[in-house]
């Protein structure tokens, strides 16, 4: 008797267009072999659009195929005028790869079984249509993620800068895994001063330009026929931590001994920063914009923060300097964990691993700089890299 199983496989780079699930009975014979073992039957095979739990180049192909000793196996083959070269892939967890393709451009998908005797059934048209276009990178959040830079005080700051921000170096650096024609596109949507509530519903800028929701435009922007990569930085908006800041920069500024700047630390740390009054509303907020975000196939990053003690507002000058590194370690690392209670479970939390981030000086301080920004990117691509 000939045993039925449903196999689910994963099959890298879903493709495009796809109107219906392709059904194809296999024509040839499935009669007695010299062996006296019979060939694996396909019955049907589908392949889905790409998912937020597959492989940058990955989706889902499920098959339903059946042999008399097991299908151990499939190979598949694309077919556009000419025959592609044949992979194989394990019957468990099959995958797809896109590499051999090229993004928005007619394909056929053809699938076979193997079983434990190494027969084959015919091959299988399990696809048609067109490949997706480029995966695609959305940056979302403050004034870290955005590429904000201000040189002078009374200069008008730039709010927005796509080159400058981390989203430029992790587009880079997925680019560089990836085949050439596959390079993903990249979005920046972040604006310097968006608390959680703005990143939520929208608002004002620091350059006084109103936006709209940001999780609203990344569910617009995300094209649920290719993958897509949402990174967040966002909540410090959301504390008092910058009047924390401000109010211990101007301390320090007048304190004469690293005695008093600690001091002052304690004090700004221990009396001004209240992240208890506001934790409940920072963990419900950030589980919203997540699960915002969830309606969309994208697989989202929330990046931490970096210390910004021992960087340099001015060449002479670290206003907060290692006398306060405790101090600014158990701040950061109190949001930190407030913030990772609300992505616990619906999204990957990225840690800023490195003892310092360079910053901007004089009035960007203390944002990040262009090499600031490529170490932050670094670190991100890092953990977007296990997706690849």
């Amino acid at each position: 008797m000939r045993r039925r199983a449903l196999f689910v496989a994963v099959c890298a780079f879903g493709l495009v267009g796809v109107t219906g699930p392709v059904a194809a009975l296999a024509a040839s014979s499935t009669g007695s072999l010299p062996d006296g073992e019979t060939r694996p039957v396909i019955v049907s095979a589908a392949l889905a659009p790409p998912g937020r739990d597959d492989r940058i180049l990955e989706a889902a192909l499920e098959v339903d195929a059946y042999d008399n000793d097991g299908v151990v196996r499939y190979e598949y083959r694309w077919n556009a005028a000419t025959f592609g070269s044949i992979h194989s892939t394990d019957a468990r967890h099959p995958t797809v790869s896109y590499r051999d393709v090229s993004p928005s451009s007619r394909y056929a998908l053809e699938v076979r079984a193997v079983d434990t005797g190494g027969w084959r059934s015919p091959w299988t048209t399990a696809w048609l249509g067109t490949t997706p276009p480029p995966p695609q990178v959305i940056v979302m959040g403050d004034s870290v993620a955005s590429g904000y830079s201000k040189r002078w005080f009374t200069g008008r700051a730039t709010c927005r800068d796509d080159a400058l921000s981390y989203g430029a170096t992790l587009r880079s650096a997925l680019a560089d895994t990836l085949p050439a024609r596959w390079a993903p596109r990249y979005t920046n949507i972040a604006w310097p001063g968006a608390d959680l509530r703005a990143v939520i519903a929208g608002g004002a800028d620091a350059c006084g330009d109103r936006h709209p929701s940001q999780v609203e435009a990344a569910r617009d922007l995300a094209d649920p026929s290719t993958w897509n990569v949402i990174v967040v930085t966002a909540g410090i908006n959301s504390t008092n931590w910058v009047d924390v800041v401000a109010g211990l920069t101007r301390d320090t500024a007048v304190s004469i001994t690293d005695r008093g700047d600690a001091a002052a630390c304690r004090r700004a740390v221990g009396e001004r920063w209240d992240l208890d009054r506001r934790r409940a509303g920072i963990i419900g907020n950030v589980e919203a914009v997540v699960d915002g975000l969830a309606e969309t196939n994208a697989d989202v990053f929330w990046t931490g923060y970096y210390g910004i003690d021992r960087t340099r507002l001015a060449p002479a000058w670290m206003p907060i300097g290692a006398e306060c590194v405790q101090e600014m370690a158990l701040a950061l690392d109190d949001l930190h964990r407030t913030l990772r209670r609300g992505v616990a479970g619906r999204a990957t939390w990225v840690e800023v691993d490195v003892a310092t981030v360079s910053t901007q000086p004089w009035a960007g301080w203390p944002h990040p700089d262009a090499d600031g920004h490529r170490t932050l990117g670094t670190i991100i691509a890092r953990a977007v890299a296990g997706r690849v």
